[in-house]
């Protein structure tokens, strides 16, 4: 009986390997192509360091399961990120406002300076309206607009209109409209 035992045990042991042969030349009838394999997404699949990572990177690693903590900093970090975002463009917004109020005090100034350097002969008055000519013998101030002033006047003149602008109580000009001839 010991022999049979014995042939019995062979042959399971062929048929084993009988099998795994089978396997392999299958696998083998199945080619790969190595132009079709993504290098690229593979080496993102793989730590460079395995050593130095905190989690398992290797096949029989230690498994990696997300603590309470994990989701709490996740959470509290996308909640962060949202506000920081929010008023980075709230700041944002008003950094607009405050370089259009900027340039509009510039723009006050540069035309305030042209008309205290402009000939003018009459005290202006806080709140009203006048009108700046640009002529070959520099700027003046006038009451009259270029309607009233008269197209064919402006032109025997050399006359042209630069900017339409009221004086405000701190004495600078509020530029009401600007002329062709503006800067």
């Amino acid at each position: 009986m010991s022999k049979e035992k014995s042939k019995n045990k062979k042959s399971k042991k062929d048929k084993n390997r009988e099998k795994k042969e089978s396997q392999m030349n299958s696998a083998q009838g199945t080619e790969i192509n190595v132009e079709e394999i993504d290098l690229e997404r593979m080496k993102t699949l793989v730590s460079e360091s395995p050593g130095t990572s905190e989690y398992a990177v290797e096949k029989g690693g230690v498994a990696f399961a997300p603590t309470q903590e994990g989701a709490i900093k996740s959470r509290a970090f996308k909640v962060m990120d949202e506000q920081i975002s929010m008023q980075m463009d709230n700041i944002l917004e008003q950094i607009q406002v405050l370089k259009k109020q900027a340039e509009a005090l510039k723009d006050r100034r540069t035309l305030s300076e042209m008309i205290y350097r402009a000939k003018m002969n009459f005290e202006p008055l806080v709140g009203d309206t006048y009108y700046l000519y640009d002529t070959p013998k520099g700027k003046v101030l006038s009451i009259l607009s270029p309607d009233e002033f008269g197209e064919k006047k402006l032109k025997e003149k050399d006359y042209f209109f630069f900017a339409k602008a009221r004086l405000l109580a701190d004495c600078t000009w509020e530029i009401l409209e600007k002329g062709p001839s503006y800067i």
